[in-house]
């Protein structure tokens, strides 16, 4: 092969590269935005979370399913590696309610008993240290699968439509 031609094949791979690292970070901005998606939508691309109890604030009104401070939506991060694109959480319950499973709480958390809302208040431990305040015993927690990070047809349909339009 002459210089000349060996030069003008090294330029289109590295354009063909360039074009592929493009549509790489495109396709993980495209799963990102649609991962966020789902928090507002409160479902998995359609699919709705199941809802909760445990979503009621101190006036009696629901708010948004894994949603409270809204830690779990802003911490879902992407990383671009060679073939994939990998998403995570740092926060520690994320896969759990991703995932759904069964939590094995040792027990120990102090409350008390609101008779005027006729149920359980929890008490931190900070408050309760030193006090006589009845504690909960060793206890499972089933935790329900609330999916808002993984492989979806629907994802699949909007990365393949995107990828369409940059082929036309």
């Amino acid at each position: 092969m002459n210089s000349k031609v060996k030069i003008l094949f090294d330029r289109e791979i590295d354009e063909i590269i360039k074009g592929l690292k493009s549509i790489t970070r495109d396709v993980a901005v495209i799963s990102a935005d649609a991962f966020d998606n789902n928090f507002r939508t409160q479902s998995f691309f359609g699919t709705p979370w199941k809802p909760s109890k445990y979503t009621m604030n101190k006036e009696g009104k629901s708010r948004k399913l894994l949603q409270k401070s809204g830690a779990l939506r802003k911490s879902i991060r992407y990383k671009i590696n060679a073939q994939t694109i990998e998403f995570s959480s740092a926060l520690p319950y994320a896969n759990i309610h991703n995932e759904g499973g069964t939590i094995n709480h040792p027990g120990g958390t102090a409350y008390s008993y609101d008779k005027k809302k006729s149920r359980a208040v929890w008490i931190s431990n900070r408050k309760a240290a030193g006090k006589n305040y009845s504690r909960t015993k060793a206890h499972k927690i089933p935790i329900d699968k609330r999916q808002f990070i993984g492989d979806s047809k629907a994802l699949d349909k909007l990365i393949e439509n995107h990828i369409n339009k940059i082929l036309k």
